[in-house]
């Protein structure tokens, strides 16, 4: 049996399926591999390439880095000891620095939760053309949560990954492991776990049996259930699937080289909480599309300022801290107090750059500021997606310094 036989194999045993959710030398092939794991709708792209005009420069490479752990790498070093696969960065829309590892330019590779963002930018799309008020109840929107829970939950406190809600993803620390537990029910019944037991609930029925525990915004605790609820709400107002209405309003317009796609559930929606893939320089074109650099897609606006500025305002840096993903992201952001998180964002900096990090360490950092991209893909940990951002993070400040 070959190696890529013997980890499809593997994964096809319902008992390994959480493993997906976890870096080892089998997800190294799988995480460049997903549609051979799970049924996917594509992404389709359209048009001409935008091509990235090439500008490499090679002090990037010797930026140094003091990370929190007092140790000092260059970019280049960083890179060569980290779990990266690949990192490109992009300034003024040209390519300035581009290294891989174990892919190729053209092979694809999952996002993990950075895809997040494309359900927090769809919704923020509608509500920046009227079409949601994200100061309403989320039932408001999806009538079959009426009666629920979620009749006391905002948009915005879902947007904002501070429901107040049980059944949480990380405050849990066996939320992965217990079918007990909410988060494991909600993953079962879209198929991301095999069933235990015959368990048979819908992911309504899920959503809604959650309970509240405190209030609203006033922890940041990260659950890809609110990303759920967000595409579920993006859904049902546009009445098209989030991959054909993102690629309507964003993939098509930024002169992608190849097609993505996303992983699918069992009831056919695309898990857009976390299985988005594509090349690196196409997640790269995304995030140039959150910078002035978008004009140079020749598409007119893509990303509104407005936008923009919905993502770097109303932060709430005190309730950052409190739950288990923001601690440790500050940590690693040591010398930069007062981090927030909004609109599936993970992190808004005090001087307006934003990131977002996906499982096994894949990020996309961006500082609209000095008008720079910093994408990046890994088979790793949560700590390499925080010592990635802080490493993009140094990039993106060299160019505001020259």
């Amino acid at each position: 049996m070959s190696e890529a036989e013997s980890v499809y194999a593997f994964f096809h045993d319902p008992t390994n399926m959480p493993l997906l959710l976890v870096a080892s030398d089998k997800t190294q092939h799988a995480w460049q591999h997903i549609s051979q794991y799970q049924y996917t709708q594509q992404v389709l792209r359209d048009g001409p390439i935008h091509e990235l005009p090439e500008k490499i420069d090679p002090s990037i490479a010797r930026i140094p880095i003091e990370y929190s752990d007092k140790a000092v790498k260059s970019v280049d070093e960083y890179f060569d000891t980290s779990t990266m696969d690949g990192l490109v960065v992009l300034h003024e829309g040209k390519l300035v620095y581009e290294r891989y590892k174990t892919m190729r330019p053209f092979d694809k590779h999952i996002w993990f939760s950075c895809s997040k963002i494309i359900v927090g930018t769809s919704l923020a799309l509608l509500e920046h053309e009227g079409k949601v008020d994200a100061s309403k109840p989320v039932s408001e929107y999806l009538s079959e949560l009426k009666g629920s829970v979620w009749d006391s939950v905002t948009v915005e406190q879902t947007l904002d990954m501070a429901t107040g809600l049980d059944s949480t993803e990380h405050e849990e620390p066996d939320a992965r492991t217990n079918p007990a537990r909410g988060w494991y029910k909600w993953a079962e019944s879209i198929g991301l776990f095999a069933p235990v037991d015959g368990f048979a609930e819908t992911p309504v029925e899920v959503l809604r049996a959650m309970k509240r525990t405190k209030p609203g915004h006033t922890v940041f605790e990260y659950n890809s259930m609110n990303t759920y609820v967000c595409q579920m709400i993006v859904e049902r107002l546009t009445q098209m699937p989030i991959a054909e209405h993102y690629g309507n309003r964003i993939w098509r317009r930024i002169g992608t080289e190849h097609d993505g796609y996303v992983g699918l559930n069992k009831q056919g929606r695309a898990n857009c909480f976390g299985f988005m893939n594509s090349s690196l320089r196409d997640f790269a074109r995304f995030g140039m599309a959150f910078t002035p650099s978008q004009t140079k897609f020749g598409k007119g606006t893509i990303i509104p300022d407005d936008v923009v500025r919905r993502f770097q305002t109303g932060l709430r840096p005190e309730m950052y801290s409190k739950g288990a993903m923001g601690a440790p992201i500050q940590e690693t952001f040591w010398r930069l107090p007062g981090l927030a998180n909004r609109y599936q964002w993970d992190v808004v900096t005090p001087d307006g750059d934003f990131f977002k990090a996906g499982l096994g360490g894949q990020g996309l950092y961006l500082s609209p500021a000095n008008d720079a991209v910093v994408a990046f893909f890994s088979t790793g940990t949560m700590a390499d997606e925080s010592t990635g951002a802080w490493t993009a993070r140094h990039i993106t400040r060299s160019f505001g310094s020259r």
